[in-house]
């Protein structure tokens, strides 16, 4: 027979991981890794903290990836919520104190900016990896603040590795190890990265022991990232081939005597990015130097481009050509951004990097995505050579945004062949701009998938070598 306090006992954390995520102080919080691990509940629960959720002043905010999974979310909501006599009003929650909870999601145009100015003392990020940069992460997140009295702001956020996030989420946080606060050197903030695994919720594991079969059952990937939490594979990655050692080179002079060229992806509010290119034995190409800026003119990033190429003597370096995208750079701007250059009214941008001193002239690029995101698996493909194993593609380790961001792409949900829409794609754009720019010397066909499940199918076939042959 339950004695009165158990009857009054609505929700109760699990011990292990699920306690322990609930009773931590860190600023930020990442609740992450298998599924089934009880992470959505926790979230709610960190929610509605008692010293928080009684105060008329507190203000908490629930981003999802879109508006049906926050009816989900809105759903437990309205259970979990309920002996506090909550209102789930639209997409609001109303509590007795006055206190609010509003909700959001990642599919709004300005999923990012629109709350820069709001204050919430608690931020809950279901499935943070599918934030596609750290940078979106940092805007999100500005808004976790507190001038309320006794409510110190907190930022929780569960997810699972993959999606177009997971190379950032994993640097922030599970790099630092499981449950070891780590302090930011920048903004001296504490934040700290927790793992969960199915087996940690009994609950599930008693009520739907086939959910745990399912999981078994997944392609090797997806099954170690969902079963096991593990973070280190990366199921949907867009260049499944990429393998760090072999693909980047410790940096070396490079002869004189090699070809040299250069490509550039132009943004301004957006990265610009200029890749230098060389060709080595045998048609490797070697991938030497980047630039990496945004909010410079255009006659800024001409005369940056054009001061770093340059020998180790410091003499310029023969650039055979430079490739630009060419919907950037074939299009009409003012030519009062020509600061003088030209007399017309109207000028198209590759002017800008024809004139002046520092001036070099741009070859419009191949911008056919797709076949090109093919040629640069080509170059990755591992291959025998010289009794090794290596690629035609070398990345010098100088070009940290290259590596960062190249493997940490993934396929777009809707065209899947291509790049998930807003990654930070600049520099793969650049990397294809530049290999699509050279004489052919693969014949590809584009692998064509329904789906990104469909596509992680192929991709754990190939590697089991059943015999796909996607080269």
């Amino acid at each position: 027979m339950q004695t009165a306090a158990a009857q009054k006992i609505f929700w109760q954390a699990h011990p292990g991981p699920q306690t322990e995520a609930l009773r931590r102080s860190e600023f930020e919080i990442l609740y992450g890794g298998a599924r089934g691990g009880g992470k959505t509940e926790c979230g709610l629960v960190v929610m509605i903290e008692p010293k928080y959720v009684f105060n008329p002043r507190y203000r908490f905010l629930v981003v999802r990836k879109n508006a049906k999974d926050l009816d989900d979310w809105l759903d437990r909501a309205r259970w979990m919520y309920s002996p506090l006599k909550a209102e789930v009003i639209g997409r609001e929650i109303r509590f007795p104190s006055g206190a609010v909870g509003r909700t959001g999601n990642l599919k709004d145009k300005n999923a990012f900016e629109q709350y820069i100015g709001h204050e919430y003392q608690k931020i809950l990020i279901e499935e943070m990896t599918l934030i596609p940069s750290e940078e979106s992460y940092e805007k999100l997140v500005s808004s976790c603040r507190s001038t309320v009295p006794g409510l110190t702001p907190q930022v929780f956020a569960t997810t699972n590795p993959g999606n177009a996030g997971h190379i950032w989420v994993k640097n922030r946080f599970v790099k630092h190890g499981a449950m070891k606060p780590y302090r930011d050197p920048t903004t001296g903030r504490w934040r700290v990265y927790i793992p969960a695994r199915v087996d940690d919720n009994p609950t599930l594991m008693q009520r739907d022991p086939t959910y745990v079969n399912w999981l078994r059952g997944l392609p090797p990937k997806l099954r170690a990232a969902w079963l096991e939490g593990n973070w280190d594979v990366f199921e949907g990655q867009f260049f499944d081939a990429w393998n760090e050692a072999i693909h980047v080179y410790e940096p070396f002079p490079i002869p004189r005597e090699w070809r040299r060229f250069r490509a550039i992806d132009w943004g301004y509010s957006d990265h610009f990015c200029c890749l230098w290119f060389a060709v080595g034995p045998d048609n490797h190409v070697w991938v030497y130097r980047e630039f990496y800026r945004n909010r410079l003119t255009d006659t800024e990033y001409r005369d940056q481009v054009a001061s770093l190429s340059v020998y180790p003597d410091g003499t310029q370096e023969e650039i055979e050509y430079t490739v630009g995208d060419p919907i950037s750079f074939w299009n009409r701007i003012p030519a009062d951004s020509l600061q003088g250059f030209s007399s017309r009214p109207f000028a198209e941008r590759w002017e800008i990097y024809a004139e002046g001193p520092q001036g070099f002239t741009i070859i419009k690029g191949d911008n056919k995505r797709v076949p090109g995101w093919g040629q640069v698996r080509e170059y990755l493909r591992p291959i025998e050579y010289r009794g090794a194993q290596s690629a035609m593609l070398h990345i010098s380790r100088d070009c940290k945004n290259l590596i960062r961001t190249l493997p940490a792409l993934v396929h777009d949900d809707i065209k899947v062949e291509d790049v998930a829409d807003g990654a930070e794609d600049h520099p793969a754009d650049a990397l294809r701009l530049g290999l699509q720019s050279r004489a052919p010397i693969f014949t590809t066909t584009t692998p064509k998938y329904r789906d990104n499940y469909e596509a992680a199918e192929a991709q754990a076939e190939r590697e089991a070598g059943e015999g796909v042959d996607l080269w």
